[in-house]
């Protein structure tokens, strides 16, 4: 993200340091929701962003056109590049070696495809064109997953200053203003219209939809630019409307979650609308308190560094992980945001700054920047080819032939893709006559009739197990839409939807000689380790201890308190990670607690036929 500071003063709007604030709030709350979701609402962040270049970018255009009575849009575009491309290029390197020696093998082709399509400035198109959901982000990481919101930036910059010439050229500042106003109108139906919540992306994405931010900050420039003398005066007014402003923007930014219908529905308009006013108290009021507030030096200087951070916190908080630095909650949260903020401040010392004051260090810039691109590009296509296979282990030698094992005791796993996890583990105990059938759906929730249908009472039947194990692992991850707002565990009707359907279906278990287990949930890690999602682990396990308790004879076995017990979760076992995504369990990390498992299920295991890696004691 960047809007002008400093160098706007050259071109006739001055400069207003409670802007650079502005931009310092905008990348905290971007910063803060990336670090676990830990602020719900901060990707509105970007809004504000868009809402700054939208204004700035307007007023540098009309001041122009004001002083000169043209626009030089070949200066433009040569200042946006020198602005932009530089500590974006120096990023791909950065990306190369990730993909040559981090990623995984099933990572690269998409890592190649995000780089070129953020060189492009296409990111965000690529995402909607490849299904991809923004909601996924923590789940599936890219360390471009960001760039999205620079590439609608970057087309806004190529096509807008066209538009606002246009505009000028067959009338006046009020042309622009009447434009500016139509395709905000357009861009708002096209919210309306596209609006799918089963697709979010693809409104959230949109460069037309995402455009109204950008148009705000448009109309204000037209209407109340930098020497309007309209608001001239009403420092009062103004502060009393920002301070308004900060409300919003503090409700929003706290409790409007992305997937929240809401959202679509009037939210970011509502949080564009507060936007627009705080940049009128910055321009209009900088005698007032809104404005003295934005303009507090430690503000200003995270808003001077603000490109670069945006840049590079987001692949450096997918590197610098919990498996990786054995950091956790605040301290890997404190440990991501400094070295963000130090490659920030080198960048902008080194990279930024000198290029967008003195272009190129060295060579014509019509030979040296497609060089560079081409570099870049060189560097990551390299870097992301798929890797050879490694050649497959040599066979064990073969001693004895097997004699087939009777089943003596039989599991099924029923629930989402964690409880499939948790299976694979139990079958690694290799726990004599232990049969474990994996009966979980991906994405199953106890909030959709698809996920599970009468599919268990069938399996029973079919499978006739002697115990079953039920297991929502990624249970916080869902959600419902009650009246048009999304709710989440804790909140009532998505805590007596889950728990009213989990006592249903529990009846659908039961069955003679037949044992139901409900397993509570351990807190979720890496990144999810955050208080909000700890404190709906929390509702969501006393949902699944009041289903238990409402259905004669189920068992609450406690995984959660076994994982995390003093809400300290065990992170690995045997040199294994025992959650390597912060919620599937891995074979071989989890072990130790399989071995707990089939004790507190079977109270008949004889503890001695298991051994102290979880596999069958060899006795004489």
């Amino acid at each position: 993200m960047t809007v002008l500071s400093s160098a706007s003063k050259s071109r006739g709007i001055g400069h207003f340091p409670a802007l650079d604030g502005l931009r310092g709030v905008a990348l905290i709350g971007v910063l803060f929701f990336h670090a676990h979701g830990a602020l719900p609402g901060g990707y509105l962040g970007v809004d504000l962003f868009f809402v700054l270049s939208g204004f700035l970018i307007t007023s540098l255009l009309l001041a122009e056109h004001d002083n000169t009575g043209k626009m030089g849009l070949s200066a433009f575009w040569v200042r946006r590049a020198r602005r932009l491309f530089p500590a974006l290029l120096s990023l791909m390197p950065a990306v190369a070696a990730y993909g040559r020696f981090v990623a995984t093998r099933s990572e690269l082709s998409n890592l190649r495809t995000d780089a070129i399509a953020t060189l492009g400035y296409v990111a965000n198109w690529r995402a909607i064109l490849s299904h991809k959901s923004y909601w996924d982000l923590f789940a599936h990481p890219s360390p471009l997953e960001h760039t999205w919101s620079l590439s609608i930036e970057e087309q806004f910059y190529v096509v807008w200053p066209l538009l606002v010439m246009l505009a000028l050229r067959r009338g006046s500042r009020k042309t622009v203003l009447a434009m500016s106003l139509g395709l905000l109108a357009l861009s708002i139906a096209a919210t309306a219209i596209l609006f799918d919540p089963e697709n979010l992306s693809r409104v959230y994405l949109g460069t037309d939809t995402r455009a109204s931010g950008i148009l705000a900050g448009a109309i204000l420039a037209c209407a109340w630019g930098p020497g309007s003398n309209w608001l001239a005066g009403k420092t009062r007014v103004l502060d009393a409307v920002g301070a308004m402003a900060v409300g919003v923007l503090a409700w929003a930014w706290w409790n409007l979650r992305g997937e929240d219908p809401l959202l679509y529905h009037g939210g970011f308009w509502i949080s564009e609308l507060a936007c627009v006013a705080l940049i009128a108290c910055s321009v209009h009021a900088e005698n007032g308190w809104i404005a003295r507030g934005l303009a507090a030096k430690p503000l200003t200087l995270v808003g001077t560094v603000s490109y670069g951070a945006y840049l590079w916190h987001w692949p450096v908080d997918v590197f610098v992980t919990t498996e990786r630095v054995h950091l956790r909650g605040a301290s890997l949260v404190a440990a991501q945001i400094a070295i963000t903020f130090a490659i920030a401040a080198l960048s902008y010392r080194w990279i930024e700054r000198p290029i967008r004051k003195n272009g190129v260090p060295f060579g014509r810039p019509i030979f040296v920047v497609p060089s560079a691109v081409a570099l870049a590009l060189l560097l990551v296509v390299r870097a992301t080819f798929a890797r050879p296979e490694p050649p497959p282990p040599a066979p064990p030698p073969v001693v004895a032939v097997p004699i087939p094992e009777v089943v003596t005791f039989r599991v099924m796993m029923v629930g989402d893709s964690t409880a499939n996890s948790l299976g694979w583990a139990l079958r690694s105990t290799q726990r004599k006559g232990l049969a474990v059938d994996l009966e979980g759906r991906d994405g199953c929730t106890m909030l959709a009739d698809t996920c599970y249908g009468d599919a268990w009472a069938d399996h029973v039947k079919t499978i006739r197990p002697n115990a079953t194990i039920v297991f929502f692992g990624g249970a916080f991850l869902h959600g419902i839409t009650v009246k048009g707002r999304w709710r989440l565990a804790c909140a009532a009707p998505w805590d007596d939807k889950f728990e009213s359907t989990v006592q249903r279906r529990l009846a659908d278990l039961k069955a003679p000689n037949h044992d139901v287990y409900l397993a509570t949930l351990p807190y979720p890690l890496g990144p999810y380790d955050s208080e909000p999602y700890r404190k709906e682990t929390d509702c969501i396990n006393a949902s699944l201890r009041k289903a238990a308790a409402a259905n004669e004879g189920v068992k609450v076995l406690e995984l959660g308190a076994r994982l995390c017990p003093n809400r300290e979760c065990d992170l690995d076992f045997g040199g294994k990670t025992i959650r390597p995504d912060g919620v599937h369990f891995d074979i071989d990390g989890a072990r130790e607690l399989a071995k707990w498992v089939v004790g507190e299920i079977d109270p008949e295991v004889d503890a001695g036929t298991l051994d102290d890696d979880g596999g069958q004691a060899r006795g004489p």
